[in-house]
C-alpha cells in the first residue's frame, strides 16, 4: 500500500576538487606501485558507480571499502598520506593501509575508537596486511568548559573584491552554429605602460613575465598600440593571479592566438621576469636570449 515502500537504491555524490599549483613528481618506481590497469581506468575515471552497500554494524554510517579504495588509486601515490577528516568507523583508513598509503583521521566520537582498531585489524586480524605498521591513537585534551557567546552577526561588507566579477563575460560555450568559443574576446582601450593595459570592460591588466625596460619604454607603448589596434584580445592566467599591486595578472593573447608577452619579450623591448615562478618563465628567458623579432 502507498506510503509503506523504502527506497532501496541509495545515490551519494562525490566532489572533487583540485588544489592550484605544480604537483610533486613521483620518483619512477613509486608511480608504477601505483599505476591502475586499462579496466580499472576506464571504470573509475567514469560519472557513475554501482556497487552494494555496507551493512551498519557499529557506526550508523559506514560506506562499503570499494568508495575510498577508488578515491585512493584515483587520486594518490604508494606511500602519501591519506587525511580522513570524519573517521567514522575507519574504512578510509583500512583502504589506505591495503593500498601501501599512510592515513590520518579524526573522530569526535570515541566510542568509535575500538570500532576504529577492529576495522584496520590491531586486534582480531594481525594478519590482514603483510608487513607490520604503525598506528598511534591521540585524545585531544579539553580546554575547559567553553563560554557561551551570544550570537553575533557578521558583516561582510567591509571585503575588498581584487576583480569585479561582472567585467567577465561568464556566458555559455555553445552557440547555434556549432561552433564552441570557450574565450572572451576584449578590445584594448588604453595602454597605460609596456606591461599594463586597460581591456574594453575597464579592467586592468599587467602582462605576466615582463618588466618595463626604461631605454625602450615609448617603443614598447608603440609596438602595443600597433599590434593591438583595431584587434581583439582575450586572456589566459597562471597559477597566480595577482600581483603585489592587486593588478589582474594574464597572458595577452591576439583573436589569431599570437601571443603579446612573448612577442614583447622577443622584441626585446621588455625585459623578462626572472624572480617570480610562472608557466613559461623559461620559454621567456631563452626568447630574450634570441631576440628574433624587430
Amino acid at each position: 500500500y502507498p506510503r509503506g515502500g523504502i527506497i532501496k537504491i541509495d545515490y551519494e555524490f562525490i566532489l572533487v576538487f583540485k588544489k592550484l599549483g605544480k604537483d610533486v613528481k613521483p620518483p619512477k618506481e613509486i608511480k608504477e606501485k601505483s599505476k591502475l590497469s586499462n579496466e580499472e581506468w576506464n571504470e573509475y575515471f567514469n560519472g557513475h558507480w554501482n556497487f552494494a552497500g555496507e551493512k551498519q554494524n557499529g557506526h550508523i554510517a559506514m560506506f562499503p571499502l570499494e568508495l575510498p579504495r577508488r578515491l585512493i588509486k584515483m587520486f594518490s601515490f604508494y606511500g602519501d598520506t591519506v587525511l580522513d577528516p570524519f573517521l567514522g568507523s575507519g574504512t578510509t583508513s583500512k583502504a589506505a593501509l591495503e593500498l601501501g598509503r599512510n592515513s590520518v583521521g579524526y573522530e569526535i566520537n570515541k566510542e568509535f575508537v575500538e570500532t576504529i582498531k577492529s576495522k584496520i585489524g590491531i586486534h582480531n586480524e594481525p594478519a590482514l596486511f603483510k608487513k607490520d605498521f604503525d598506528h598511534e591513537v591521540v585524545f585531544q585534551k579539553k580546554n575547559g568548559k567553553k563560554e557561551e557567546k551570544p550570537h553575533t552577526f557578521l558583516n561582510n561588507n567591509h571585503l575588498e573584491r581584487l576583480t569585479d566579477p561582472k567585467k567577465f563575460k561568464f556566458g555559455t560555450v555553445v552557440d547555434t552554429n556549432g561552433r564552441n568559443k570557450r574565450e572572451d574576446y576584449y578590445s584594448v582601450r588604453a595602454i597605460l605602460d609596456s606591461t599594463t593595459l586597460l581591456l574594453s570592460n575597464n579592467l586592468k591588466v599587467r602582462l605576466i613575465g615582463v618588466k618595463r625596460k626604461a631605454a625602450t619604454e615609448r617603443k614598447a607603448i608603440e609596438y602595443l598600440n600597433n599590434i593591438t589596434k583595431a584587434k581583439k584580445v582575450f586572456m589566459k592566467f597562471d597559477d597566480v593571479k595577482y600581483d603585489d599591486n592587486k593588478n589582474l595578472l594574464c597572458y595577452l593573447y591576439l583573436e589569431n592566438k599570437t601571443c603579446i608577452n612573448s612577442h614583447l619579450v622577443k622584441t626585446q623591448l621588455v625585459d623578462v621576469d626572472e624572480l617570480n615562478e610562472y608557466r613559461y618563465r623559461n620559454r621567456f628567458v631563452k626568447y630574450s636570449k634570441e631576440g628574433v623579432l624587430r
